[in-house]
């Protein structure tokens, strides 16, 4: 039977090559070190990364039809999760004053102010 001596370096091979354990910790190939409270915070960081996948996914798919609706949440539960791919789409058509469907309202005619060529500076 291998005994494993929890202070030695053991190295991660195949898809996990450069992560490994040393001392109780876990290193990534970038040299971060990782606690064990550190680790718990995995599945929140992969349902971000999900969702910034899907998010981007729905965005490509958008520009390349122009016409994907928006998805909806769930309506038969309340919830206070913000999806950002929705409140993204909010904040953009209000900036660019998009109008909806069968919307009379005409688009506005906002003039963003800006400051302008910088004057010379004298060196």
């Amino acid at each position: 039977m291998i005994k494993i001596d929890p202070h030695d370096r053991i190295d991660l091979t195949g898809p996990w090559a450069g992560f490994g354990f040393q001392g109780g910790h876990m290193f990534t190939p970038e040299g971060h070190q990782l606690d064990p409270c550190d680790m718990a915070w995995w599945s929140l960081t992969c349902n971000i990364a999900r969702e910034w996948r899907l998010m981007m996914a729905e965005a490509r798919a958008e520009v390349a039809t122009r016409s994907v609706p928006p998805r909806k949440a769930c309506a038969t539960t309340k919830s206070s999760v913000i999806y950002l791919a929705e409140a993204l789409r909010i904040r953009r058509e209000r900036r660019l004053g998009v109008r909806g469907p069968g919307s009379d309202a005409e688009t506005s005619n906002v003039v963003y102010m800006s400051r302008g060529p910088r004057p010379r500076q004298r060196v």
